[in-house]
């Protein structure tokens, strides 16, 4: 008898549509009672406020979302005066994010205030929800992958921490690729959301739950975002390049949907919860370093080097130096961080779901010569 060694999961519909064809389909939902996230820029440079106007019944949250913490979802919920049908989040992965939190929480709108709203992120109360709000995700920039999983991120900054919500109903019911909707990203915002997309290929080919099924999705990914996030920074307004962006993304997303990250995610978090860093910046800083230590664990070493395009590991240091050249350097230094600060760093650096994901679980000493390594 065979046994498989995997199992795969990830029950989205998705769709790929033109600008055009995407318009058309917001307007079939026009009929019913929505929330609709999606940032004032967005609204503007992609003429979608006219769409949004035909709806009889709409919340719209017209906001840039960055790292959405405890009091943005109190504030939402307070003023929200009609139980939702259906939620569409148009943006990055902060307001995917926030499309969940909202689909999980809604339920207990009536209670909720600040302190209820960390004691269910604390207790997970909301597992238990059979009444979440169904939503569509459609991505702006071609990085996060939140369009694919079921978990989202609610920042704590009061308390310096950070909760994730995961259930198995936040999987979004559909995910829309719409490659037109990343060309306004700057290069900045390019390379960080790449960077993102490529941790998430990278560290899913190693983590402890990676699988010869996964592994293919993340190679592939590796493959297109190696040969095309250069080339997009090199000429912003290519939609053949930003579409194969996308795709990369989308690949990466869903192989770490299904093994989540590791030890370069754990170690983001502080990054940005301290110091604001960029979660793309965050997580990319530490990669090559994680990739030295993980290396003796990796499966199918030659062909995670092929699809980087690499002779051998310093190979992929360079492609990262390369890329993130006249745009940003990716060392602490750089973001303001000074090195007596590494020792706070470390304390916050350790996060379950992730470190322990990681083939080697790298303790406080370890943590803190990878940290000054990329300072």
């Amino acid at each position: 008898m065979v046994i498989m060694d995997w199992i795969f999961n990830v029950p989205i519909k998705f769709f790929e549509y033109d600008l055009a064809e995407f318009k058309d389909k917001l307007l079939n939902f026009k009929d019913k009672q929505s929330i609709v996230i999606a940032s004032g820029r967005l609204l503007s440079s992609c003429n979608l406020k006219s769409i949004f106007d035909e709806f009889d019944n709409i919340f719209l949250i017209n906001e840039s979302i960055a790292n959405p913490d405890i009091h943005l979802l109190d504030k939402i919920m307070s003023n929200l005066s009609f139980k939702p049908e259906l939620i569409i989040s148009i943006g990055g992965g902060s307001s995917i994010d926030l499309a969940k939190a909202i689909s999980a929480l809604f339920k207990y709108k009536d209670d909720l205030d600040y302190e209820k709203i960390l004691e269910l992120l604390k207790t997970k109360e909301y597992l238990e929800n059979e009444d979440f709000i169904p939503f569509i995700a459609v991505p702006t920039t071609a990085g996060t992958g939140s369009e694919c999983t079921k978990w989202a991120t609610i920042w704590d900054f009061d308390n310096s921490k950070k909760y994730s919500i995961d259930a198995d109903y936040l999987y979004p019911q559909e995910s829309w690729l719409v490659p037109e909707l990343t060309s306004t990203l700057n290069p900045e915002l390019t390379l960080a959301t790449g960077l993102d997309a490529l941790s998430h290929a990278m560290e899913s080919y190693w983590s402890n739950a990676s699988n010869s099924y996964t592994r293919v999705l993340a190679r592939d990914s590796i493959k297109i975002i190696t040969k095309y996030l250069p080339l997009v920074l090199s000429n912003l307004d290519n939609l053949d390049y930003r579409k194969q962006m996308l795709m990369g993304s989308f690949f990466a997303g869903l192989a770490f949907s299904n093994t989540r990250t590791t030890a370069s995610h754990s170690i983001s978090y502080p990054l940005t919860m301290k110091f604001e860093i960029n979660h793309g910046f965050a997580v990319a800083i530490t990669l090559f370093e994680v990739l030295k230590r993980n290396w003796g664990c990796i499966e199918d070493k030659e062909l995670f080097l092929e699809s980087f395009g690499a002779k051998n590991i310093n190979d992929v240091e360079k492609w990262f130096k390369d890329v993130s050249d006249d745009i940003q350097d990716l060392n602490l230094s750089s973001f303001g961080v000074k090195k007596e600060e590494i020792e706070d760093i470390v304390k916050l650096a350790t996060t379950g779901g992730r470190m322990d994901n990681n083939p080697i679980i790298f303790n406080e000493k370890e943590i803190e010569d990878i940290l000054i390594n990329v300072f």
